[in-house]
């Protein structure tokens, strides 16, 4: 069973699905994934806030931004509760100034694709049996240009956007980008796919660049056999455990020690740093 539909976020997070974050902590350890499931991702609440505020303002679609009431009177307090409640976003009077210079940057690129933004994928995945669910940045109502039908994802980053694949592998967005893949296939979509970042700087001037996989990449190959063999392994849980099984006590990393082992570039890099060593820093003289 599958289907695409438009959802606000508690109707979504509240459907007990697998979502591509939670079986990423899973590819971790058990461990990780129980943490998730208790507690969210480590990510600090402002953060959080200004992030889902940010997507609102460039989606077109989300929650409601509201200027922090004054947290130092009783009035205040009761404001800001009922507006949480409500479902606002409340931001501090600089982070909304941040975000509004920010939004405009990219907002025309996104939603000039045709396609709708925040689209629920729901699915289950036919060889474990699990329920999968993604929620899309920007789903696109056709193909591109060159027939390839990408799937959007809007991400920030405190570096350089131009880095982005250097911290693809260490976050999982190949994971992020097959897994998203994965739903739409099971979805109906029979197009050739594809998966784009559209990576936004969170400093001045607030410049972005555009990254894509391919369907046919060796790093969604690698990364759909990982997502087919974590989902193997938590179906063997659910069938021996029950579906709390993350409940009990589990295990996290594997605690045998292991040798350390440096990369090739790395230890090139190490002695690249000798030779230079050697050189007599006198010998002009």
């Amino acid at each position: 069973m599958s289907h695409i539909k438009v959802m606000d976020d508690p109707e979504y997070f509240a459907s007990p699905a697998l979502d591509q974050s939670a079986l990423k902590r899973f590819m971790v350890s058990p461990l990780a994934y129980r943490s998730y499931m208790l507690h969210g991702l480590d990510v600090s609440r402002g953060a959080l806030d200004f992030g889902s505020a940010l997507h609102s303002m460039v989606l077109g679609r989300g929650p409601e931004i509201v200027e922090k009431p004054n947290l130092r009177t009783k009035e205040g307090k009761a404001e800001a509760a009922q507006l949480v409640a409500n479902g606002a976003v409340i931001l501090s009077p600089a982070d909304i100034e941040k975000a509004s210079l920010m939004a405009p940057m990219c907002r025309d690129y996104i939603r000039s694709i045709p396609g709708q933004p925040e689209m629920a994928l729901f699915a289950t995945d036919p060889t474990s049996g699990i329920h999968l669910k993604g929620k899309a940045d920007w789903l696109p109502s056709q193909t591109d240009s060159d027939g390839v039908y990408r799937i959007r994802d809007y991400k920030t980053t405190a570096g350089n956007a131009q880095d982005f694949p250097r911290t693809a592998v260490n976050f999982g967005y190949h994971i992020q980008a097959a897994f998203y893949m994965r739903l739409a296939r099971l979805s109906g979509i029979t197009a050739e796919l594809g998966f784009e970042f559209v990576v936004q700087e969170k400093q001045r001037p607030y410049d972005w660049a555009v990254w894509r996989f391919a369907e046919d990449s060796p790093e969604i190959h690698i990364a759909s056999d990982l997502i087919h063999g974590a989902l193997d392994d938590m179906a063997f849980l659910i069938a021996v455990h029950g579906s709390d099984w993350w409940r009990n006590e589990v295990e996290g990393y594997d605690k045998t020690p292991h040798e350390i082992e440096f990369p090739k570039w790395a230890l090139d890099q190490e002695e690249a740093k000798i030779s230079t060593s050697e050189v007599d820093p006198w010998a002009a003289n």
